[in-house]
């Protein structure tokens, strides 16, 4: 979501038409007035279910295998906080901790938007900001935690349910090429109500946690979520296609990379078969890398490719790339993106089941008051929440409140209107038709695709073209 400041009405999905109101309605039109009188103070978030975890199951080359995780590096927040601003851990004047260099993270251990930061600024109080891909951040006076999507030990058994049995007849006709996904809004929905409070229990150094709850999201967690609908419709049809014909799979999202692979592991859980080669997340965008012409580069995946994964094969020519920003390569490498349309399912997630003020006057109150204004900074929390733990509120405050409340009720309900157009979306199933038809031709077959695409029904979308 974005950011929302206590004294403002504007609220850019509130200000959203209804798809079943609006039906013919040409995406980008004109929004309607929001805050509609009359209506009810909402309720907290629906109670989320509590988390397990699990491991994943890693096939061999030989046919065998073992339980552990998909190939990944593995960052901390002091090194992705200093990768992307520049500056020290988030929390450094909390902790006093300063971050390790990237090229020491990368050393020892083998995804989302940057954040800028202006050390001679005035100071302002620190906050969690967004970290999530695939939505708009402003630009920060400060350095604060990063919103993320974060990462557990996870990992996932594979029901025998999902599985895919490969047959040892098939012909892997395009055992060349590397199929590229951006992660959210292309494979997945809108993930940011859950990325939030995995980030909020994960993230913040909790002295105090309470023993009975588990901390962050698991994959477990996030699976429910994508069998309702979070797993874009077809995208499970085109997994299977796409190992039957024997291409390379790797997802390159802008999310902060341990939430990515949390979301990825319970993909994998859900297509019943480990799939994902490797992952690139946001230290392997322009936030990491300020060489890049654009947010993304394929020909460091392709790099990355050759030099940890032996694929001496992989070129930028053989390598096709789906993502819903139209913008994420550089000139060189655009021939190479198929943009798709964005994938909006959305579903809340209560960010304060565990993180409540019981549980936060157990913990230092320079970390309490972060998340109050952080969670009022992301619209999720009433206006008058930063401060409603030191006294009543006033009457001006009660106003906003109502008001905040109205925003937020009329923007769930927008959002959730949204989930019954994101189940009639065949933009995955359209893509599978291209990768059926003839690919000796591995370096047009983007080309293809877009055509293929281009004559198909478009789905309709919340966001702006």
């Amino acid at each position: 979501m974005q950011s929302h400041d206590a004294g403002e009405s504007e609220d850019t999905v509130a200000m959203m038409s209804s798809p079943e109101s609006r039906a013919e309605a040409p995406i980008g039109g004109a929004p309607p007035a929001m805050g509609a009188p009359g209506v009810a103070v909402p309720t907290a978030l629906q109670n989320a279910a509590k988390s397990i975890m699990g491991r994943a199951f890693v096939p061999n080359a030989d046919g065998g295998g073992s339980f552990g995780g998909m190939k990944k590096k593995v960052f901390s927040m002091a090194d992705l906080a200093g990768a992307v601003g520049g500056s020290m851990s988030p929390f450094a004047s909390l902790r006093g901790k300063s971050k390790k260099p990237i090229k020491e993270a990368h050393a020892e251990d083998s995804d989302g938007i940057g954040i800028d930061s202006d050390a001679e600024e005035e100071p302002m109080p620190e906050t969690l900001t967004h970290t999530a891909g695939g939505i708009t951040i402003h630009d920060k006076r400060h350095g604060g935690m990063l919103r993320v999507q974060s990462k557990l030990e996870m990992g996932t058994q594979f029901s025998p349910i999902y599985a895919v049995r490969k047959s040892v007849s098939e012909k892997k006709v395009a055992d060349q090429l590397l199929v590229v996904f951006d992660m959210d809004h292309t494979m997945v929905g809108d993930l940011v109500a859950l990325s939030d409070r995995d980030n909020i229990e994960t993230n913040v150094p909790w002295n105090h946690w309470p023993e009975e709850s588990d901390r962050g999201l698991s994959p477990d967690f996030i699976l429910p979520f994508l069998q309702r609908g979070m797993l874009r419709p077809g995208m499970l049809e085109l997994i299977r296609l796409l190992r039957q014909i024997g291409a390379t799979i790797v997802v390159y999202t802008h999310s902060e990379e341990k939430w990515a692979i949390k979301v990825c592991e319970a993909v994998e859980r859900m297509a019943g078969v480990p799939f994902i080669k490797r992952i690139f997340s946001r230290m392997d965008c322009k936030d990491g890398h300020p060489e890049f012409a654009a947010r993304k580069s394929l020909d460091f995946v392709v790099k990355q490719m050759q030099d940890l994964d032996a694929l001496r094969w992989a070129t930028v020519e053989r390598t096709i790339f789906f993502d819903d920003d139209g913008n994420a390569l550089g000139k060189a490498e655009a021939d190479r993106l198929v943009k798709v349309a964005s994938y909006d399912y959305w579903e809340p997630c209560q960010w304060d089941e565990v993180v409540n003020e019981k549980m936060m006057r157990r913990n230092p109150p320079d970390l309490a008051d972060m998340v109050r204004r952080s969670v009022v900074e992301w619209g999720v929390a009433a206006p008058s929440y930063v401060r409603s733990h030191g006294g009543p509120v006033s009457a001006d405050e009660e106003k906003r409140d109502v008001r905040w409340s109205q925003q937020l009720l009329k923007k769930e309900q927008i959002l959730l209107s949204f989930n019954k157009v994101a189940r009639l979306d065949r933009v995955m199933f359209d893509v599978a038709t291209a990768f059926q038809g003839d690919l000796s031709d591995l370096e047009g077959l983007p080309e293809r695709t877009r055509v293929i695409l281009g004559n198909a029904i478009q789905p309709q979308t919340r966001r702006k073209v």
